[in-house]
């Protein structure tokens, strides 16, 4: 999650909208607008794809085991390493 780095007042904000929204994308930093003075709202990046690791051990742990079929798996994987190359193109 982004911390709030900073402050900006909801008329700078108002008459500085776009470039505002892309230094917050860019910096991934929050901004805490103010409105009089006082804290009104937060303007923050989007949250980023992918999981957390929490719930990435969550869902690794739900999946099926290979059981037997590892050694196999193991072997077609190394199989296919070793067979990295792709065709010639016809265009060449």
């Amino acid at each position: 999650m982004s911390s709030i780095t900073g402050n900006i007042t909801a008329t700078e904000l108002a008459r500085n909208l776009s470039d505002t929204i892309d230094s917050v994308k860019a910096s991934g930093q929050s901004l805490l607008i103010t409105r009089g003075g006082r804290p009104a709202a937060t303007l923050s990046p989007p949250p980023k794809p992918g999981l957390t690791v929490d719930e990435l051990v969550e869902h690794l742990s739900t999946m099926p085991s290979l059981g037997n079929d590892s050694a196999s798996f193991a072997e077609d994987v190394k199989t296919a390493r070793s067979n990295n190359s792709l065709p010639d193109s016809p265009w060449d």
